[in-house]
């Protein structure tokens, strides 16, 4: 398991609807709230999945948000899960 931190320019619900909105639209299964949730995705070359946890106050302007990826293609890079997770916000 790695962590990593995405810092979103908007709420913690803006967040959750874009998140959802992102995963989905890739074919991933995306479930969570505000606060704390899991999403995974199929690649081509094998699954992602992970959690997240809103870490920042809930009503600030912009949230920052841990990404911890539980499953990857053990031949990608945590850079490049990073870098793809990460675009999506």
């Amino acid at each position: 398991m790695a962590s990593f931190n995405i810092n979103y320019p908007g709420s913690s619900n803006e967040f959750l609807v874009n998140a959802t909105k992102a995963i989905q639209n890739k074919g991933g299964i995306f479930q969570g709230n505000a606060s704390t949730g899991s999403f995974s995705l199929q690649t081509l070359i094998g699954a992602v999945k992970g959690n997240y946890t809103v870490v920042s106050d809930i009503n600030s302007p912009q949230t920052k948000v841990e990404i911890t990826i539980t499953k990857k293609p053990l031949i990608v890079p945590m850079s490049k899960i990073q870098e793809v997770i990460a675009s999506y916000f």
